[in-house]
């Protein structure tokens, strides 16, 4: 019965194999397969122990890492490339935390070149990522920013706080009022008030960050954010949003 498995086994295990070997190729040396049976009288069952060298360590260590930079993040020579695109979200505030702790913690590097290329998105993703700036600029962090296709809405106060600002000559810049997107219900007056609260309160920050990082006044920002405003890198750079075109 030991001698009929086994065979069996060794022809399919030799079927197997043939299925991925090249027609052209020397077959390798038959393998032995060893069979463990549950017999009844366990006290004639042989057992064939495995040389030493065939073994194969099952064992595995789940090591605790240090941080890495996201995916959207790398590091050359001795500066970090870090790319904001597209929509706005909590994401892209979690991933620029998550690699300003990598660079502060596991590096030297303080000289760090931010990407963007964004028509806003979440207004409060884009404070915080214009916070997040602002703290690691105090920790001794340099960012510069390189402004390319858009930077609307949203994506304006993240560039805007950054210690070197260029754009590509192309970029178009955007600001306008935020809008509360809200699924449909019935809202009492004093749920209104409260909103309207809010978005007085989301408005003064969003300008506050604009007026301090340009030559405009906050009345000045108020009335362009009023009627949304498109404008030019020179435009920006004329209002003192820009620094250098690139």
């Amino acid at each position: 019965m030991v001698k009929k498995i086994f065979i069996f086994i060794a022809l399919g295990v030799f079927l197997v194999s043939c299925a991925t070997m090249p027609t052209n190729s020397t077959p390798p040396a038959p393998q032995e397969v060893v069979v463990t049976l549950q017999a009844s009288d366990q006290t004639n069952v042989t057992v064939k122990e495995e040389p030493e060298a065939d073994r194969v360590n099952r064992s595995m260590e789940v090591a605790n890492p240090e941080g890495r930079l996201s995916q959207l993040s790398f590091i050359s020579k001795d500066k970090a490339f870090v790319k904001i695109f597209s929509g706005l979200s909590v994401a892209d505030v979690t991933r620029l935390w998550n690699d300003l702790v990598v660079l502060e913690n596991n590096t030297e590097i303080r000289d760090v070149n931010l990407f963007i290329n964004s028509p806003g998105g979440d207004a409060f993703s884009g404070l915080a990522l214009a916070d997040q700036i602002e703290r690691a600029r105090r920790k001794g962090f340099k960012i510069t920013a390189h402004a390319s296709g858009i930077i609307a809405s949203a994506a304006v106060p993240v560039f805007a706080v950054c210690d070197v600002r260029l754009a590509a000559p192309g970029t178009i810049f955007m600001v306008h009022e935020a809008a509360l997107w809200k699924w449909p219900g019935r809202e009492t007056a004093s749920d209104i008030r409260s909103q309207n609260e809010l978005m007085h309160l989301l408005r003064d920050r969003y300008i506050g960050k604009l007026a301090l990082n340009s030559k405009l006044n906050k009345t000045k920002w108020e009335k362009l954010e009023n009627k949304t405003t498109w404008f030019s890198a020179e435009k920006a750079k004329d209002w003192g949003l820009v620094d250098s075109i690139e």
